[in-house]
């Protein structure tokens, strides 16, 4: 899971955190395009009359320069899971693919999928994302299990980062969060 589009917005004179975690907006008061723009020009913003104003991307090293209040960290640390648990949301709407099939991986198809491989039917028709499909039982169960896995993993990464988030003790804390 990829965490490196998330931003602070930083006092650059008192070098606080003053915001929550996000991902950048993509117009900001008098800035249209804000994504767009390089970390370096994101990180002062005196160029566009914020003279005291940035954006700090939670993983850049210049991270540890800022301060941030013992409730600033936790109201960060939840906010930060929260996008995690968004991103853990958008991997399952990635499809995968079996014998040319493409499952989405919704509670509907797994749902379908789990009775289907507990029936006593041969052959089974599917209609998947990209059109039917005719399965035996036996395939039905592996793409059963397939789903489940994939599922299993999305949940597992997404509770080694909320392990990683509770650790955090400082901002700084938050660099270690991608490895």
């Amino acid at each position: 899971m990829n965490l490196n589009d998330f931003y602070v917005l930083v006092d650059t004179e008192n070098k606080e955190v003053i915001d929550k975690v996000q991902t950048l907006p993509k117009n900001w008061k008098n800035i249209s395009g804000l994504p767009g723009l390089s970390d370096e020009k994101l990180e002062d913003l005196k160029w566009a009359g914020h003279h005291n104003l940035g954006w700090i991307n939670i993983f850049s090293p210049k991270i540890k320069d800022f301060k941030m209040s013992p409730e600033n960290l936790e109201l960060n640390k939840n906010t930060l899971k929260v996008l995690v648990s968004e991103k853990r949301k958008e991997n399952q709407n990635v499809p995968i693919d079996y014998k040319n099939g493409k499952f989405k991986l919704d509670i509907e198809t797994r749902y379908s999928l789990f009775l289907l491989k507990n029936s006593n039917q041969k052959e089974i028709n599917f209609k998947c994302t990209n059109g039917y499909f005719k399965f035996t039982q036996e395939e039905v169960s592996e793409i059963f299990d397939m789903i489940e896995c994939e599922i299993q993993k999305n949940f597992d990464e997404e509770m080694k980062i909320y392990q990683k988030i509770d650790s955090c003790l400082s901002v700084v804390d938050f660099c270690k969060i991608n490895t």
